[in-house]
């Protein structure tokens, strides 16, 4: 069962003018500070209203992050893609104008503000009230200021933020000038570290708290701060006690249960936002305050669709032979080997993914939307309710309000941000391990000399670079496309290869090709939306050359590195240089 976050929107009331006694008047419409935060369920229902800032999409910036990085091209059309928007930022043309800048900046500021509003009003009920209780809102409070923070810190300025501590009063509170990273840092992990210490391994009230951040969510931001400053002792602290303390009962699961309904909140899920099919009838589908999402839709082709080179890398990861999985009983042929590999067919749509059911009645093949010059070669498939709806439009308000689950963070990353740190401290045995642990559950072939005879292994001697550039260049991005917070941006420039590696993309060359494939009832049709790479095949429908071509040369590391302080905080803020 999901858990309905309640939003309460706090107002603060303005202080009367002298002699002016209708100022003075009590606003009945509005909650004014001096008559509430009584109680721990009045503080409890502002906790509530923080956890409803993550419904609002400008947070993730999901669909920005994708165009921005590798992981997405502009919607509909090749070689000229349709959507204005995501050419801004797929080609590098944004500037600190950007609505989409300016909404990331303030979403991520009414976090903090919710949270500061929760962190006052319980420090005046402090001594009063059941502690146990308030050391859990607290935890939560504080969790959620610092990884806002986090996430500011992460994405703007170079990590040169405002530092936001309490809620704003005096003209000075709002005008507040940058702090310096470190400076930030420091503050973020302050919060972080409270909340670590003391938010609960796990939740015994069932329905009501399912969903709330543990001391395992803040192991899991704590270990990625760490880790993106190359403090790779210290993240192995953190994500060495998410990973092993079997007290948090997280566990990579069943590929099943990944991005699907019935999966939502299982054992590998450690931060998630929760959605429901209820749309408000009183707010549009672009309102953030909706309890849907409409990631389905944007995620569906006119938006953004995925780039060749990764669809491409799906296809062809190379299948274990050893597992059963990869196999299906062929009415003519007998068992034969799956199309595309598992990762791929829950990760992204592929034309040639004839054995995966889709939206119920369908394989991918048929229901998928494609073709070369125009919907692509498939699209994320994280955010579509394919696994238990017959079309996005059978959500209860349109395809525009989905209702399902966006998870943050989950275990698989974890176990690739651990590797990431074996590998930087010199422990190869122990990064392959972590990263086979990944590939296992997939049924790849797994990295390295064997260790079994139940898998096939690649019997490669990995070195510490060449198993880096299989993390950076398979690993991570494969396994965690279109997902999380900013995760492929901010490691691609961390790692130094934002550059290079769209000069990379920018050389390659794909070739869309016609691909027989069969519907579920066995009826045979062309696409011309399969991907293949050279030499020059015959009879190509269109050659792919033209991807990252001017992104390469637009990108600039001291222009795009970080995104820029919005130009509204710019004017309304005089401490803004």
């Amino acid at each position: 069962m999901k858990r309905i976050l309640s939003i309460l929107i706090m107002v603060a009331a303005l202080s009367a003018c002298e002699n002016q006694e209708f100022l003075a008047e009590t606003n009945p419409n509005v909650i004014a500070t001096d008559n509430y935060w009584k109680n721990l369920d009045e503080t409890d229902s502002g906790v509530n209203a923080i956890y409803a800032t993550l419904l609002n999409h400008n947070v993730l910036s999901l669909l920005e992050e994708s165009w921005r990085s590798d992981m997405g091209w502009p919607g509909y059309g090749r070689p000229t893609p349709g959507n204005e928007q995501g050419r801004t930022y797929y080609y590098k043309t944004y500037t600190n104008s950007d609505n989409s800048i300016k909404n990331k900046w303030e979403a991520l500021y009414q976090g903090i503000f919710r949270a500061n509003q929760v962190i006052e009003a319980l420090n005046k009920l402090e001594g009063t009230v059941n502690e146990e209780e308030w050391t859990v809102q607290m935890g939560q409070a504080r969790f959620f200021r610092g990884l806002f923070h986090f996430y500011l810190h992460t994405s703007f300025n170079e990590g040169n933020i405002i530092i936001r501590e309490k809620v704003p009063v005096t003209q000075e509170d709002f005008n507040k000038a940058v702090s310096t990273s470190a400076d930030v840092i420091e503050f973020f992990r302050t919060d972080l570290k409270y909340a670590y210490t003391n938010l609960p391994l796990q939740y015994d009230g069932g329905g009501a708290t399912i969903g709330r951040v543990t001391a395992g969510t803040a192991a899991t931001i704590l270990g990625t701060s760490f880790l993106y400053q190359e403090d790779y002792g210290q993240a192995l602290v953190y994500f060495n006690d998410v990973i092993d303390n079997t007290e948090y009962g997280y566990e990579l699961v069943d590929p099943s249960l990944l991005f699907t309904k019935e999966g939502e909140f299982n054992k590998e899920s450690i931060f998630e936002i929760a959605y429901n099919t209820t749309h408000r009838s009183e707010l549009g589908q672009w309102d953030e305050l909706s309890q849907t999402n409409r990631l389905a839709t944007l995620f569906g082709g006119v938006y953004v669709s995925m780039p060749a080179w990764i669809q491409y890398e799906y296809k062809t990861e190379p299948m274990d032979p050893l597992d059963d999985r990869n196999f299906y009983m062929d009415i003519i042929n007998g068992k034969t080997m799956r199309n595309v590999p598992l990762r791929a067919s829950h990760m992204v749509t592929l034309v040639e993914d004839e054995q995966t059911p889709f939206y119920l009645n369908y394989n991918v093949s048929e229901k998928m939307k494609k073709s070369a010059t125009g919907w692509g070669f498939g699209h994320c498939k994280k955010y579509l309710n394919a696994d238990h709806l017959e079309d996005e439009n059978d959500n209860p308000e349109g395809g525009w309000n989905s209702g399902k689950n966006v998870v943050i963070n989950r275990l698989a990353d974890v176990y690739l941000m651990r590797a990431e740190c074996h590998i930087n401290t010199g422990n190869i045995t122990d990064a392959i391990a972590d990263i086979n642990k990944i590939r296992e559950r997939w049924g790849l072939v797994l990295l390295g000399n064997p260790l079994d005879s139940e898998h096939t292994y690649d019997y490669v001697v990995y070195t510490p670079q060449s198993l880096m550039n299989h993390l950076m260049y398979t690993e991570k991005p494969l396994e965690l496309s279109n997902e999380g917070f900013s995760i492929r941006w901010t490691d691609l420039r961390r790692w130094n290869i934002a550059k290079s590696n769209f000069e990379r993309l920018a050389k390659e060359e794909y070739y869309a090709v016609d691909y027989e494939y069969h519907t579920l009832l066995g009826k045979a049709e062309t696409s011309d939306a399969s991907i293949q790479i050279g030499p020059e095949p015959e009879n190509f429908k269109m050659k792919v050359d033209f991807e990252y071509d001017l992104t390469s040369q637009n990108y600039i590391p001291e222009l795009h590195d970080y995104l820029p302080i919005p130009l509204s905080e710019e004017t309304s803020n005089s401490s803004i240089n």
